[in-house]
């Protein structure tokens, strides 16, 4: 499945990754590596590096990303 990682500041990969693959595997596929003091959002809202994602979810690296929540 295609997934969007985008890091802000810095650079959107667009990565296939298997059916059920997790935020920490699409993170893996765009050779992102979590700094301090940044956090992910999935579609928008916060998610953890276990969460599950679909076709053409979008993930968001940032400095103190946070959700609509």
């Amino acid at each position: 499945m295609e997934i969007k990682v985008i890091r802000v500041p810095g650079r959107t990969s667009t990565v296939e990754v298997p059916d059920g693959s997790s935020v920490a595997e699409a993170l893996n596929a765009a050779n992102i590596n979590l700094q301090a003091g940044e956090a992910c959002k999935v579609n928008g809202s916060t998610a953890d590096l276990n969460a599950s994602l679909s076709e053409g979810d979008k993930v968001i690296v940032a400095k103190g990303a946070k959700g609509n929540a």
